[in-house]
Protein backbone atom coordinates (compact mmCIF):
# COMPACT_ATOMS: atom_id res chain seq x y z
CA UNK A 1 0.00 0.00 0.00
CA UNK A 2 1.62 3.54 -0.87
CA UNK A 3 2.26 5.47 2.21
CA UNK A 4 3.72 8.08 3.98
CA UNK A 5 2.94 12.31 4.13
CA UNK A 6 6.09 13.49 3.11
CA UNK A 7 6.16 11.79 -0.67
CA UNK A 8 5.75 14.00 -3.63
CA UNK A 9 3.54 12.74 -6.26
CA UNK A 10 6.17 11.11 -8.31
CA UNK A 11 8.01 9.03 -5.38
CA UNK A 12 3.91 8.00 -4.88
CA UNK A 13 3.34 7.39 -8.40
CA UNK A 14 7.03 5.04 -8.92
CA UNK A 15 5.30 3.32 -5.73
CA UNK A 16 2.21 2.72 -7.17
CA UNK A 17 4.12 1.27 -10.21
CA UNK A 18 6.49 -0.63 -8.60
CA UNK A 19 3.44 -2.69 -6.37
CA UNK A 20 1.62 -3.07 -9.63
CA UNK A 21 -1.26 -1.09 -8.10
CA UNK A 22 -3.77 -0.22 -11.23
CA UNK A 23 -3.89 3.48 -11.80
CA UNK A 24 -7.33 5.06 -12.75
CA UNK A 25 -7.69 5.03 -16.89
CA UNK A 26 -9.73 8.47 -16.39
CA UNK A 27 -6.84 10.97 -15.15
CA UNK A 28 -6.53 13.48 -17.19
CA UNK A 29 -2.65 14.96 -17.77
CA UNK A 30 -3.30 17.93 -15.51
CA UNK A 31 -4.08 16.06 -12.87
CA UNK A 32 -1.75 15.50 -9.27
CA UNK A 33 -1.28 12.74 -6.51
CA UNK A 34 -2.33 13.71 -3.11
CA UNK A 35 0.40 14.18 -0.94
CA UNK A 36 -1.57 12.50 1.68
CA UNK A 37 -3.50 9.89 1.03
CA UNK A 38 -1.74 9.21 -2.84
CA UNK A 39 -5.79 9.10 -4.46
CA UNK A 40 -5.53 11.19 -8.03
CA UNK A 41 -7.11 14.75 -8.00
CA UNK A 42 -7.84 16.76 -10.58
CA UNK A 43 -6.88 19.97 -12.06
CA UNK A 44 -9.37 21.98 -10.31
CA UNK A 45 -9.46 20.55 -6.84
CA UNK A 46 -8.10 22.28 -3.89
CA UNK A 47 -8.93 20.05 -1.30
CA UNK A 48 -8.17 15.96 -1.73
CA UNK A 49 -11.79 14.60 -2.17
CA UNK A 50 -11.17 11.59 -0.21
CA UNK A 51 -9.25 12.66 2.67
CA UNK A 52 -10.01 16.41 3.17
CA UNK A 53 -5.90 17.04 3.08
CA UNK A 54 -5.25 20.30 0.91
CA UNK A 55 -3.24 19.83 -1.78
CA UNK A 56 -1.25 22.65 -1.26
CA UNK A 57 -1.01 25.78 1.03
CA UNK A 58 -0.76 28.42 -1.52
CA UNK A 59 -3.15 26.73 -3.77
CA UNK A 60 -6.34 28.73 -2.49
CA UNK A 61 -6.72 32.18 -1.83
CA UNK A 62 -10.42 31.74 -0.30
CA UNK A 63 -10.11 32.64 3.83
CA UNK A 64 -12.34 29.95 4.87
CA UNK A 65 -10.36 27.46 2.84
CA UNK A 66 -7.27 28.57 3.91
CA UNK A 67 -8.20 28.55 7.43
CA UNK A 68 -9.01 24.80 7.02
CA UNK A 69 -6.03 23.83 5.31
CA UNK A 70 -3.77 25.50 8.00
CA UNK A 71 -5.82 23.84 10.80
CA UNK A 72 -5.31 20.57 9.08
CA UNK A 73 -1.72 21.12 8.94
CA UNK A 74 -1.74 22.12 12.28
CA UNK A 75 -3.27 19.05 13.10
CA UNK A 76 -1.33 16.75 10.82
CA UNK A 77 2.02 18.44 13.47
CA UNK A 78 0.20 17.70 16.79
CA UNK A 79 -0.36 14.33 15.07
CA UNK A 80 3.25 13.86 14.85
CA UNK A 81 5.31 12.75 17.73
CA UNK A 82 7.27 15.58 19.07
CA UNK A 83 11.17 16.13 19.08
CA UNK A 84 13.05 15.69 22.46
CA UNK A 85 13.96 19.32 22.39
CA UNK A 86 10.33 20.59 21.80
CA UNK A 87 9.32 18.35 25.04
CA UNK A 88 12.41 19.89 26.88
CA UNK A 89 11.24 23.35 25.85
CA UNK A 90 7.89 23.12 26.47
CA UNK A 91 8.80 21.78 30.18
CA UNK A 92 10.75 24.94 30.06
CA UNK A 93 7.91 27.17 29.44
CA UNK A 94 4.97 25.77 31.04
CA UNK A 95 6.14 24.47 33.94
CA UNK A 96 7.45 27.74 35.58
CA UNK A 97 4.78 29.70 34.38
CA UNK A 98 2.31 26.98 36.07
CA UNK A 99 4.29 27.38 39.34
CA UNK A 100 3.66 31.00 39.04
CA UNK A 101 -0.02 30.88 38.51
CA UNK A 102 -0.48 28.66 41.34
CA UNK A 103 1.73 31.05 43.69
CA UNK A 104 -0.70 33.18 42.67
CA UNK A 105 -3.69 31.58 43.28
CA UNK A 106 -2.39 30.60 46.56
CA UNK A 107 -0.97 34.42 47.19
CA UNK A 108 -4.62 35.61 46.31
CA UNK A 109 -6.24 32.92 49.32
CA UNK A 110 -3.34 33.77 51.91
CA UNK A 111 -3.00 37.21 51.48
CA UNK A 112 -6.25 37.98 50.84
CA UNK A 113 -5.47 40.75 48.20
CA UNK A 114 -7.99 42.28 46.28
CA UNK A 115 -11.80 42.23 47.50
CA UNK A 116 -14.91 40.73 46.98
CA UNK A 117 -15.57 40.29 43.14
CA UNK A 118 -11.57 41.12 42.49
CA UNK A 119 -9.97 38.37 44.82
CA UNK A 120 -12.47 35.84 43.55
CA UNK A 121 -12.04 36.84 39.31
CA UNK A 122 -8.07 37.13 40.54
CA UNK A 123 -8.07 33.39 42.09
CA UNK A 124 -9.97 31.97 39.92
CA UNK A 125 -8.07 33.05 36.32
CA UNK A 126 -5.00 32.08 38.58
CA UNK A 127 -6.45 28.46 38.93
CA UNK A 128 -7.41 27.98 35.61
CA UNK A 129 -4.06 29.21 33.75
CA UNK A 130 -2.23 27.11 35.80
CA UNK A 131 -4.63 23.72 34.85
CA UNK A 132 -4.15 25.04 31.14
CA UNK A 133 -0.15 24.77 31.51
CA UNK A 134 0.00 21.67 33.04
CA UNK A 135 -2.88 20.24 30.40
CA UNK A 136 -0.47 21.38 27.76
CA UNK A 137 2.73 19.61 29.62
CA UNK A 138 0.53 16.19 30.24
CA UNK A 139 -0.46 16.20 26.79
CA UNK A 140 2.90 16.93 24.96
CA UNK A 141 4.45 14.51 27.42
CA UNK A 142 1.88 11.82 26.71
CA UNK A 143 2.59 11.97 22.85
CA UNK A 144 6.11 11.99 23.49
CA UNK A 145 5.78 8.49 25.43
CA UNK A 146 3.13 6.76 24.05
CA UNK A 147 3.29 7.23 20.19
CA UNK A 148 1.96 5.12 18.20
CA UNK A 149 2.25 6.23 14.72
CA UNK A 150 -0.51 5.91 12.36
CA UNK A 151 -0.82 3.15 9.38
CA UNK A 152 -2.12 3.77 6.15
CA UNK A 153 -4.69 1.31 6.26
CA UNK A 154 -5.98 3.03 9.67
CA UNK A 155 -6.62 6.23 8.07
CA UNK A 156 -10.09 5.57 5.79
Amino acid sequence: MLSGYNDNPIRLINKAMQENIRLPEDIDDEGTVCPACAAFIGSNEVFCPSCRAPISLLSNTDPLQRIQTEGFLYGKAVEAKPKLIVLIGVWALFLPAAFICAMWALLVVSEGIGSGVVGFMFFWVAVAATLFFLVIIYRVTKNYIKFEPKRFEDMD
